[in-house]
């Protein structure tokens, strides 16, 4: 038989109700700060440019421009084999070579092409910058040496400016604050659900 409950009675509830949601949210949010601390790690990108282009006559200069603009997606797929990689490992410095496989270096390369453009970018990923970017300039020293030699007809490969340590881009994840929150709405959510449970299980059966 349900017992009847006083406004007083059902105000005390209600705080205590409160009370525990609020408690699981504090937990959740605690324990979803503490795991993004734990699993936080900051990774950083170099990136550098080059260009493939051949010379162009003046009277079909738009054709010749047309036929590299559908040849970029092909000197994307050269620099992201695992034949440049190679390459590229055997640019690096020896503490470098011994630290990075082909395997490796293969994973770490991305490379973008830009939209109407000649310019390929490529960018590799690593634990610091200064590897980074010395990952990076390799490719890409590779990539001038060894593309016209994978396909004869490539045009003249000019490569941009070598990345720089203070230029690489550093990225931290996972999130601190998104993980918070995310814990603080689990808990909120367990809260609810408990007090509910407890609160009907006491009073209503």
């Amino acid at each position: 038989m349900a017992m009847k409950i006083s406004l007083s009675n059902l105000t005390k509830v209600v705080w205590k109700n409160i009370l525990v949601i609020l408690i699981f949210a504090v937990l959740g949010g605690a324990a979803g700060g503490f795991y993004a601390h734990t699993k936080k790690h900051t990774t950083y990108t170099a990136s550098r440019s080059l260009m493939v282009a051949h010379r162009y006559n003046n009277s079909t200069a738009n054709e010749q421009v047309q036929a590299d603009l559908s040849l970029t997606n092909t000197y994307k797929d050269m620099i992201e084999s695992s034949d440049m990689a190679a390459a590229a490992q055997k640019e690096l410095p020896k503490k470098l070579r011994k630290q990075y496989s082909t395997e490796d270096i293969l994973s770490m390369i991305k490379v973008k092409t830009v939209m109407q453009s000649l310019v390929l970018t490529v960018s590799v990923e690593a634990g610091n910058a200064k590897e980074a970017t010395q990952v990076v300039n390799a490719v890409v020293d590779a990539a001038k040496t060894e593309l016209p030699k994978i396909s004869p007809s490539t045009g003249t490969i000019s490569t941009f400016a070598k990345a720089k340590v203070k230029d690489a881009d550093s990225q931290t994840s996972p999130s601190t604050k998104k993980y918070l929150l995310a814990g603080v709405a689990v808990g909120l959510i367990v809260g609810m659900v408990l007090a509910f449970t407890v609160t009907t299980w006491r009073n209503l059966i």
